[in-house]
């Protein structure tokens, strides 16, 4: 997974990247990530509450330049990233190493493909394992089709792929076995979920 991979920073020459330093603090670039988000029914169900939106993909992604296809992150790929402000989206992130592995937060809002719904996730307070790379995390999601913010009431599950996290990135699968919404709604947030994070804060 590379950092800024259709716009990468690693493309400066050295030499003006070490005048810019000399110079001036250097303007971080913008942060970039990507979505593939699972909502079905919760795991348990729960007496009197329904899913209005089970069994739909929402996908947050750039389009690959070569196929011409969206391409949105996966248990396989990290596909390819959007930045922050790039068609209509808004991403802000934070991973930062810690003494027991690593902490993080983050927020994805755009549209999605390919329903063109508008998608708001967030995740707060998450932390992962520095020896299993696994952990959790809190979400609140809002689509069109859910009608109201969910958010979940018991931590979500966080599993880093291929090794893919340090400080200012990561690359994850992540489920929620319900997400709720008063009166009466619930669902869950499947499992072959995937985000991807890249140039945050803690790089």
């Amino acid at each position: 997974m590379n950092a800024y991979p259709r716009r990468s920073i690693l493309a400066v020459p050295l030499l003006g990247a070490l005048v810019s330093a000399a110079c001036s603090d250097p303007v971080p670039p913008p942060a970039q990530g990507a979505l593939t988000l699972y909502v079905d029914q919760p795991v348990t169900h729960v007496d009197g509450r329904a899913c209005p939106a089970p069994g739909i993909t929402y996908q947050i992604a750039a389009t690959d330049s070569m196929t011409k296809m969206l391409a949105a992150p996966s248990s396989t790929t990290p596909g390819e990233s959007l930045i922050s402000g790039e068609k209509g989206t808004t991403i802000t992130c934070s991973v930062k190493k810690t003494s027991s592995g690593f902490a993080f937060s983050g927020a994805i809002h755009g549209n999605s493909s390919p329903k063109g719904s508008i998608v708001d996730l967030t995740m707060q307070g998450g932390t992962v394992d520095g020896t299993s790379l696994t952990g959790t995390v809190n979400v609140t999601v809002y689509t069109p089709d859910l009608s109201a913010t969910f958010v979940s009431n018991m931590p979500c599950s966080v599993t880093v792929l291929q090794n893919q996290i340090k400080g200012g990135s990561m690359w994850a699968n992540f489920s929620c076995p319900t997400v709720t919404t008063d009166p009466s709604g619930a669902c869950g947030i499947g499992s072959f979920s995937t985000v991807v994070f890249e140039n945050c804060d803690g790089s």
